[in-house]
Order: C-alpha cells, then structure tokens, then sequence
C-alpha cells in the first residue's frame, strides 16, 4: 500500500530505521497524536515516580512512596492507552477492550493510591503541600472538562490530545505537593 493510500485513509507513515539505513515503512496509526501526548504522559509521570520514591528515602515517608506508586502505575496506564489508541488497526476487538479496560483500571488504582497518600499523611488546609495538591487538582479538573468537550486545534489535535497535555502539567503541582507530605 502506498504512502499517498495511506493517508487517505488518515492514517501516518513513519520511517523506520534498519541499520543505518532510514527507509519508509507504512504504519497505520490510528490516532498518531493522542499516542504519543500518551507516551508523554507516561514519560513524565514515571519520571516524577522516580523523583517521590528519592524523596521518600527507605523505609520512611509512606505518604510519598504511596503518592510515588500511584505516579508509578499512571505511567502504566498511559502507556497502555497510547497503545490502545495507535494501535486501532493492529490490534482485534477483544484485545482492544482488554487494553481499554486496563486503561481505565490503572488509572483508578493510581487516583486511589495518590488519595491513600494523602490520607496516610498529615496534611493540613494551610500547608503548602495542600496549596500545591489542590493546584494539581483544579488542573486536572480542568483537564476533565477539555476531554468532555468537542475542543480541537486542527484536524490531529483533538480534545485527547489537549486533556494529555493539560494532565501533564497537572502533574507538577501533584509532584510539588506530594514530595513536601509528612506521615502522621
């Protein structure tokens, strides 16, 4: 198949690199933006995982080392969805939903393990640490309502792709707040 078939069919070539060599070889991605903000995503977040789990030292600071797991298991979760999502054409129904469902699955997991340590910690309304967590939640809220809507930038950047990157930077202030939590 061509690559100008290709793109009729909406879908994006890539090059492949084979010994030294580039040449062409036709993928079908199907939504080739919201797999890599994805990726992305899950880039970052498992490198503030890494960061939490430095700051929260052995043995001590359960509140960072849940916050650190969650960010852990968020970087799955995006790396399974930007699979799902690039892989459309690849991949049959039943793998598809499987790939969705633990998805959906892991980032439940991670959301339960960053409110587990914020539980486990002793946060109080003027802490800075709550400042820097609320922050990341008004962002992620916000990011919420750009995925429910029909908000796009051009034909490949559509409302997924803005929620991955506003979810991106929701995760700094996740990050700030959670590396200053104490256990009680």
């Amino acid at each position: 198949m061509s690559v100008r078939l290709l793109r009729d069919f909406g879908a994006r070539p890539f090059g492949v690199k084979l010994i030294g060599l580039v040449r062409r070889i036709p993928m079908r991605i199907s939504e080739p933006m919201t797999m890599v903000t994805d990726y992305l995503l899950a880039t970052v977040a498992l490198f503030f995982a890494r960061g939490l789990f430095r700051a929260a030292g052995p043995g001590a600071r359960r509140c960072v080392r849940l916050w650190a797991w969650g960010f852990l298991i968020l970087a799955a979760a995006a790396l399974v969805g930007g699979t799902f999502h690039g892989g459309a054409f690849y991949l049959a129904d039943p793998v598809r939903r499987a790939l969705w469902n633990v998805t959906v699955y892991f980032i439940g997991f991670a959301s339960a393990l960053m409110v587990a340590g914020t539980a486990a910690s002793r946060i109080a309304r003027r802490d800075e640490s709550a400042r820097w967590l609320l922050t990341g939640l008004a962002v992620s809220l916000l990011g919420m309502a750009v995925q429910q809507s029909s908000l796009h930038f051009g034909q490949d950047f559509n409302h997924n792709d803005i929620y991955h990157c506003i979810q991106i930077a929701a995760l700094w202030p996740f990050y700030r707040g959670a590396r200053l939590l104490e256990d009680r």
